[in-house]
């Protein structure tokens, strides 16, 4: 007993879905980057983080411009809002395993506190890839905390990466360079998106009025009713709705709570969905 789904039987859509983490210094992975380092890896995280995610604001631009034209994780092209000025010798960048956020973290969810240094340094994002501080005594300039002259550093949501570039002082006594050389954490939503599939399950009058159910049959093997069973008054019950691909291969079932007597005087639907 099987009936072909028509295409506005079918809906599928999709929503995000965000979970809150809580992550500490030794949950994300951090390198301090200094391009005239002797050490190897610090050099190299350094050439990674100017390729990679500031191309357009490093030496290179200088001698060639056409660099600022180049896509980058960093600077995609159709972000806008992003400041990518800020990139110097030396710097930190840290990730957070992809496990701690699935496909990206979400905007305007990001903040860091270190509680290491001699203050309480507070650092969140703009939603736009740049991070910059709520709490800082010294600010570059009376613009706005997210601006070009105040930002810290960047997060790039789909990655999982965070960097702190600005070399500034924070409040006289502490630096920028020293957030998340110490104990820190980290809160952020992670997102990801679940895909709905949704059938509409129709039954006539007609239709689907048979039972595959064994247990109503005789043991006689003949395919006859029980006798408590043959009254015309007896209905087919539903007590399940299977779903099968083209080759009559079952591939999901939805089991109602209860089964439901079919009835063959008015149509009936049945919603199934399924969320993955």
């Amino acid at each position: 007993m099987f009936k072909s789904f028509i295409n506005n039987q079918i809906n599928i859509y999709e929503f995000k879905s965000h979970k809150s983490y809580t992550l500490n210094q030794s949950n994300v992975i951090r390198h301090q980057f200094l391009s005239a380092s002797n050490h190897s890896t610090s050099a190299s995280y350094y050439q990674f983080a100017r390729i990679n995610l500031y191309l357009s604001g490093s030496d290179y631009t200088v001698n060639n411009p056409l660099f600022n034209d180049v896509v980058t994780i960093g600077d995609k092209k159709q972000q806008s809002g992003i400041y990518l000025t800020k990139f110097y010798e030396s710097g930190s960048i840290c990730f957070v395993s992809q496990s701690q956020f699935n496909e990206g973290i979400k905007k305007g969810s990001f903040s860091l506190t270190d509680n290491s240094t001699a203050s309480t340094i507070k650092i969140v994002d703009d939603k736009k890839g740049n991070l910059y501080s709520t709490n800082a005594t010294f600010s570059q300039s009376v613009s706005a905390l997210s601006s070009s002259d105040n930002y810290v550093g960047n997060i790039f949501y789909d990655i999982g990466a965070f960097t702190i570039t600005e070399t500034a002082s924070f409040n006289g006594s502490v630096n920028y360079s020293d957030a998340t050389s110490g104990n820190y954490s980290v809160t952020y939503n992670g997102t990801n998106t679940i895909t709905t599939y949704e059938w509409t399950c129709d039954a006539l009058p007609n239709e689907l009025n048979n039972t595959t159910n064994f247990t109503v049959f005789n043991s006689n093997g003949q395919g006859q009713l029980k006798d408590n069973l043959t009254s015309s008054l007896f209905p087919t019950y539903i007590s399940e709705v299977g779903l099968y691909d083209d080759q009559n291969s079952l591939v999901g079932y939805a089991k109602l709570s209860k089964p439901i007597p079919k009835s063959i005087k008015i149509p009936m639907k049945f919603f199934v969905r399924m969320d993955y």
